[in-house]
């Protein structure tokens, strides 16, 4: 390698060290700036970003549930409104970006929930619905591993919380159902680290709140129990960033949360930063976008879409 290049890669990391340091050791709300406020305010919608632009999926208004698709573009502190998704879609499985193409399957569409799973493709504005999950599905979660969208599911309209896991083929159009996690973690933190997908917190089998973490190995077909969460929270909005599982705000079963939690896969530990949100926050999405972690989050208001700047490598 050249040398140069070599001292370019050292400087930027030692850049990026010190800079995650001074972040840490910032007041509350000293690392965070708010995002525009989008056109129609939405949460416990679907979101992911793409080449840099974040896309957010149906989700409830103040005006009711919706299918509207809502692009930001983070360098232009912009909104754009896009296709609408065939039908209204909140409090679903999240979304997933294979190819480029993102990915949204379950939610709820009236009394029950849906076992659908819709396509978006941003060259072309459109949107295409594939085959349909085995099952009713929504409340539960997404990540992707190895271009196969992996789907947990907690409410399939029935009493009570499921702990499903299924996972989607692009390739093959097919779903496949996997073991299910030991614990139902209905609207949890998730986030797919190193060929191994992360879910954190949540509401347990009987509807309660839990701060049990398990990781599902996709080589050995199996889930396993992990570090407990400091603060238990469900409808967090979470991201994997720099190889850790980041979870922002949630409901703590009494009011909604403004803490930060990190957990390190290598340590089998978790902390809490810092840097408080600027304000608690539930029914949220988190994403990365140039290394940054994005929330789009609220309640219907509007009022909590925020973005971070903390960087990669934080220690």
């Amino acid at each position: 390698m050249n040398v140069s290049k070599v001292r370019t890669v050292r400087g930027y990391r030692a850049l990026v060290g010190i800079l995650a340091a001074l972040l840490l050791s910032l007041p509350a709300n000293a690392a965070w700036k708010p995002m525009a406020t989008p056109p129609v305010p939405t949460g416990s919608a679907a979101a992911e970003s793409i080449n840099g632009i974040i896309y957010v999926a149906g989700g409830a208004s103040a005006s009711g549930k919706n299918s509207t698709l809502q692009a930001f573009n983070p360098t232009t502190n912009t909104w754009t409104t896009l296709a609408s998704m065939p039908l209204t879609l909140y409090q679903g499985d999240g979304a997933g970006v294979i190819n480029s193409q993102l990915y949204v399957a379950g939610g709820w569409n009236g009394p029950l929930p849906t076992s659908v799973l819709l396509k978006y493709d941003p060259p072309s504005n459109t949107w295409t619905s594939l085959a349909g999950m085995p099952h009713l599905s929504a409340c539960g979660a997404t990540g992707v591993i190895d271009s196969k969208l992996y789907v947990t599911t907690a409410c399939n309209g029935y009493n009570g919380y499921a702990n499903y896991l299924d996972v989607y083929d692009p390739a093959t159009n097919a779903w496949t159902s996997l073991p299910g996690s030991a614990s139902a973690h209905s609207a949890p933190a998730i986030g797919a680290i190193n060929g191994k997908l992360y879910v954190a917190g949540g509401l347990d089998g009987n509807g309660n709140l839990t701060n049990v973490v398990e990781v599902y190995n996709p080589a050995a077909n199996s889930w396993t129990t992990l570090a407990h969460m400091p603060t238990a929270v469900t409808s967090a909005a979470s991201v994997a960033l720099d190889g850790q599982l980041y979870v922002f705000g949630g409901n703590n079963g009494t009011s909604d949360v403004a803490t930060v939690q990190a957990y390190d896969p290598h340590k089998n530990k978790w902390r809490t930063l810092v840097a408080l949100l600027p304000a608690p926050i539930s029914a949220s999405s988190g994403v990365v976008v140039y290394g940054l972690a994005f929330m789009e989050a609220g309640d219907g208001s509007g009022t909590a879409n925020q973005y971070s700047p903390i960087a990669p490598s934080i220690p």
